[in-house]
């Protein structure tokens, strides 16, 4: 049985039980009481029905007032009487609150299962948005202006498409990412003018449906980029590197799911700087080898990305493998370990894992690095600020609900702020002749591909920035500003380092999505994934290497505060 939530309280229809149980122990109190005082069984009958009126003159008098079986009897009526008004409300609520959602508009509609779709529910009731939840596990209501629906029977893309007309913000998120994409594509279709928040779990299915989507204003993310990227926002790798000393990011990934190949793409493309070398990112997981072939098979040029190392084992309370020896060795050969990153599936084991990892460290004579633990739940663990330390004070948690929520801006009203605004100053600073350019194109007129382009360059900035020596503090959904006074390049030879990193950021991004350097002689082939220009910065011609310097320009002119 569902349970039944009003402004009044409570009212668990499992317990409906308890108004036969009443109502039998009143009629046979009453007619036990009749009985023993002289009444035939008809007569006892008709007299105890009168006991279910809370208000009666039938026992007020004589042994009607003062025998014990009707005193108790009468108690137990009432209590089945408001027992039963209590259920009929509480079916009444279900079934008003079930009509207006179907018939009335709810300014956001949460569609799908699980904990991501209880946070966001909750996040617009906190927020004082009327919302909908179809898919709750029960019924649920605090208001009629936010309620909660399991699934109706039926087609579920049908039922979907029927609740969400006028919504303004949608989110969409199952345990399955077909049954989300088919979710959306009816929930789109009946509310074409709402902002769509799809999330999946796969990051790679995820932009290969945003591609498909190509809709201005629907997002399509997965939970592990988002909560990727909001990681290293707050916790920037390259600079714990730098301040370190390290010649390069060395990172360790416990668990290599949707959540650990986030965060492998993100130190890979997002996390490159002119002084650090190429990344080294060791990955410890059950399946490592197999996935390694999946990786390789999508990005062949993987190598020329970063110095991977694939290890199947696991590390975590009830096991290591392999040896703690090996693993040391392993990570000691590819020099100071910068940061950590324990993806695993559920905060217990994230937890455990983080503890067994600092005791192979310490056994193994390898530094303490910053260790981050990927944990659903916020209340789990303190953040510790990501610095080395002893015990859970030593692990930072990230990727909770509430934060991957907020990163994902689904319930802003322009959402990809600070790509927007970075296309924007793009397009002021071009010419005229750049006007019928399809990279120029008003935001919600442009297709998918740059959009995203916008996204990945945005979020480079820092990268750049720490390169070229200026310290901003991140500011997540805003563009990075330059302090006053400064520039992202004083002279012509910082320029050119800083257009050599843009290439390589470039060149990383094309060979994470599958291309590869084109033979010699041969041009740009999109259906093969070859490209010409992927390639060492020196190599490029210089109309080639003048559009990195225009990039670095922009960059300036965008970011700068004077």
């Amino acid at each position: 049985m569902s349970e039944m939530r009003g402004k009044g309280g409570l009212f668990p229809l499992r317990f409906v039980w308890v108004i036969p149980v009443a109502a039998v122990l009143t009629m046979a109190l009453g007619v036990w009481g009749w009985l023993r005082n002289g009444e035939g069984i008809n007569d006892a009958l008709y007299h105890s029905l009168a006991l279910f009126e809370i208000n009666n003159d039938a026992y007020t008098h004589a042994a009607g007032l003062h025998d014990w079986h009707f005193r108790i009897a009468r108690w137990f009526g009432a209590g089945a009487v408001i027992t039963s008004l209590l259920a009929l409300a509480a079916l009444l609520h279900e079934q008003v609150a079930t009509a207006l959602a179907r018939w009335t508009r709810q300014a956001v509609v949460v569609i799908g299962q699980g904990p991501l779709a209880r946070g966001a529910f909750e996040a617009a009731r906190h927020k004082h948005r009327s919302a909908l939840w179809l898919g709750s596990p029960t019924f649920g209501t605090a208001n009629l202006g936010t309620i909660a629906l399991e699934w109706p029977a039926g087609d579920r893309p049908r039922v979907a498409a029927a609740h969400v007309a006028g919504a303004e913000h949608l989110l969409v998120t199952e345990d399955d990412d077909a049954d989300a994409f088919a979710l959306a594509k009816a929930a789109r279709s009946a509310a074409p003018n709402a902002q769509l928040t799809l999330v999946l779990k796969d990051p790679t299915l995820a932009d290969q449906v945003a591609l498909a989507m190509n809709d201005p204003r629907a997002r399509v993310l997965s939970v592990g980029a988002v909560a990727a990227r909001a990681l290293n926002t707050a916790h920037p790798p390259f600079l714990l590197a730098r301040d370190a000393n390290q010649p390069r990011i060395h990172a360790l990934i416990v668990g290599f799911g949707t959540t650990g190949q986030a965060i492998f793409h993100d130190l890979v493309i997002a996390c490159r700087t002119s002084f650090l070398g190429l990344p080294r990112i060791v990955i410890v997981d059950p399946a490592a080898k197999a996935l390694e072939g999946v990786l390789r098979v999508r990005a062949p040029e993987l190598d020329k990305c970063a110095d991977c190392v694939f290890v199947d084992g696991e590390i975590r309370g009830s096991a290591v493998r392999p040896a703690p020896s090996e693993i040391g060795r392993i990570l000691a050969a590819g020099g100071p370990l910068t940061a950590a990153y324990i993806c695993v599936g559920d905060d217990a084991g994230a937890l455990s894992a983080a503890a067994t990892l600092q005791s192979l460290l310490r056994a193994a004579n390898v530094d303490r690095p910053a260790i981050f633990a990927r944990l659903r739940s916020a209340d789990v663990l303190p953040s510790a600020g990501g610095l080395p330390g002893e015990g859970l004070k030593g692990v930072t948690p990230f990727g909770d609900i509430r934060t991957v929520l907020e990163a994902s801006e689904f319930l802003s009203e322009s959402p990809d702020a600070a790509a927007r605004a970075y296309h924007a100053a793009f397009c002021a600073a071009q010419g005229p002749e750049r006007a019928d350019d399809p990279s120029t194109r008003p935001w919600d007129d442009l297709d998918e591909t740059y959009r995203r382009a916008n996204r990945n360059n945005v979020d480079h900035i820092p990268a750049k920035l720490a390169s070229a020596g200026l310290a901003v503090p991140p500011t997540p959904g805003r563009l990075p500003k330059i302090p006053p006074g400064r520039r992202l390049y004083a002279n012509d030879a910082e320029l050119e380092t800083l257009a050599a990193l843009e290439h390589e950021r470039w060149s990383a991004e094309r060979r994470m999505d599958g291309w590869r350097l084109a033979p010699d002689g041969e041009g740009q082939d999109r259906l093969r994934r070859l490209h010409p220009d992927l390639r060492p910065y020196g190599d490029l011609s210089d109309k080639v290497q003048e559009y990195d310097r225009i990039f670095i320009r922009q960059t300036q002119a965008i970011c700068g505060a004077d």
